[in-house]
């Protein structure tokens, strides 16, 4: 990995000055192997993109320049220009509704095996400030951007939109590929031509983030979509709320690329020196075609975002597609038999295990009351890792501690644990008596807290965790998470 900052003024001379060299940048040089970068960071300017693609040399960078070549704003913020879409847009404390950014310094620093590179914007006027990140990963050929905002403004500054990042691609026949789906139909890939007008991908389902479509997409910039060979752009939002991806194509020679979190009555009221992290926003360039870019994005993900990324996981049997909610001992023991007499590794039980005096039969009840119903296992949870050790294979089991159905005792006993709209009637999700609980109550999360802990203290032989954190639904994409303090333990997200 390699980062330059080009300008008038060598880094030589600067430094026998004692002067700090980032305040003369201009042309900032992002380099990975494969991947360059390249923005214009001019002190008082504003923040221009130049190139992303392949790798280029220090030579072509400054020629980028030089030459005069087409430029767009690198961060566009709204305000002094209102014909274009705006990666930040923000109302002053005084109620003024325009930004002006200006580069005010430029810096970097060794972050472990990446390198992070700042430009720190300031507005014209007023004490508002923008800082705007950039991590090279060099083992991977991804560079992330994200930005934090904050203010020295007496009084409260609105953020309206508060995109990650921004990435204007040159008009051509240039392809987006995006995914889609539904329950039992996820991820299915669409592909078409970028015209003219406004494409919009964007997630309001806050838990459940992927089942739908995905915060990721590639653009192919020599036409159709091929796996092996072409120029392809990547780009993933590293975030599991609610999220919004929109290209733009106007009269101009670009498509203006932007994501972040979805704004939709999201707006952000920020105090006196907050300071406001948007998630960060991953770009990968091939030129082998999608599979380049997914090889490239795929060793970024279990390097640096999936926790035990490069461990073998464990080829397990989940109980759910084979009885449902029909749990009971006996069969859970067979199952077992079963997929250890092929090899596997691992036994998951899935929902149904629970419930007293709402048995979790079906989908209508139960949820909420996490102590075992000894009628479908007699001999408890203790019986069947007992069990699964004798036949060689480790066990795991299923919660959904956020959610709570309206006919459990934990909902008759505090009704006011679970998210709902002043004077509205609930929203009720899967079964028809479903309710999230408000997790932002320190009450709430003391309880959501308790249900896993009490799981990994009482039985510390659990294997594996599924949490199935959805309201209505099951996706089957999954991410790891470690426990700290059971190094082998994964909960598995759907």
């Amino acid at each position: 990995m390699k980062h330059r900052m080009i300008g008038r003024v060598s880094l030589a001379a600067v430094l026998l000055a004692g002067l700090p060299w980032s305040a003369y940048a201009k042309v900032l040089k992002l380099d990975t192997p494969s991947t360059s970068m390249v923005l214009d960071a001019e002190k008082g300017k504003n923040l221009k993109f130049l190139y992303y693609g392949g790798r280029i040399s220090d030579s072509d960078a400054d020629n980028l320049r030089a030459a005069g070549s087409p430029v767009a704003d690198a961060y566009p913020a709204y305000g002094l220009d209102t014909t274009r879409e705006a990666a930040l847009s923000a109302v002053h404390a005084d109620g003024n509704m325009t930004l002006d950014l200006k580069v005010e310094s430029t810096s970097a620093r060794g972050d472990g095996d990446s390198e992070i590179t700042t430009v720190k914007l300031r507005d014209s006027h007023y004490p508002f400030t923008v800082s705007v990140n950039y991590r090279t990963y060099p083992a991977e050929d991804v560079i992330e951007t994200w930005t934090e905002i904050s203010h020295q403004e007496k009084g409260i500054v609105t953020l309206d939109r508060f995109a990650s990042g921004c990435l204007p691609v040159r008009y051509g026949d240039v392809w987006l590929s995006q995914l889609y789906g539904s329950w039992g139909n996820e991820s299915r890939v669409d592909c078409s031509r970028l015209t003219h007008g406004m494409r919009v991908i964007k997630n309001r389902d806050g838990v459940r983030n992927s089942h739908t479509a995905h915060g990721e997409l590639m653009l192919s910039l020599d036409g159709k979509p091929r796996e092996n060979d072409g120029r392809v752009i990547g780009a993933a939002l590293c975030y599991s709320g609610n999220y919004k991806l929109v290209i733009d194509t106007d009269e101009t020679d670009y498509h203006r690329f932007f994501a972040g979190i979805n704004e939709d009555n999201s707006e952000y009221h920020l105090k006196k020196d907050e300071v406001f992290v948007t998630p960060p926003l991953a770009f990968t360039y091939s030129n082998e075609g999608m599979s380049g870019v997914s090889r490239h994005f795929h060793r970024w993900g279990r390097n640096h975002r999936i926790a035990h990324g490069n461990e073998l996981r464990k080829i397990l049997l989940n109980s759910w597609e084979g009885v449902y909610f029909d749990v009971e001992e006996t069969g859970m023991e067979n199952m077992m038999a079963d997929i250890a007499s092929m090899g596997g590794e691992l036994f998951v039980m899935d929902d149904g295990w629970f419930g007293v005096k709402h048995p979790r039969d079906n989908a209508t009840q139960g949820l909420g009351d996490w102590i075992v119903d000894t009628r479908k296992l007699p001999h408890g949870i203790q019986g069947l890792i007992d069990a699964a050790k004798s036949k060689g294979i480790k066990f795991g089991i299923w919660i959904e501690p956020e959610m709570t159905n309206s006919k459990s005792e934990l909902y008759e006993k505090h009704p006011e644990y679970v998210i709902k709209p002043g004077h509205r009637d609930h929203v009720y999700g899967r079964g028809g008596t479903q309710l999230v609980l408000d997790l932002s109550n320190p009450k709430v999360q003391d309880l959501v807290f308790e249900v896993v802990d009490t799981l990994m203290t009482k039985y510390p032989e659990i294997d594996y965790i599924k949490w199935d954190a959805n309201m209505s639904v099951r996706s089957h994409g999954s991410q790891y998470l470690s426990a700290d303090n059971q190094s082998h333990l994964y909960i598995d997200y759907h």
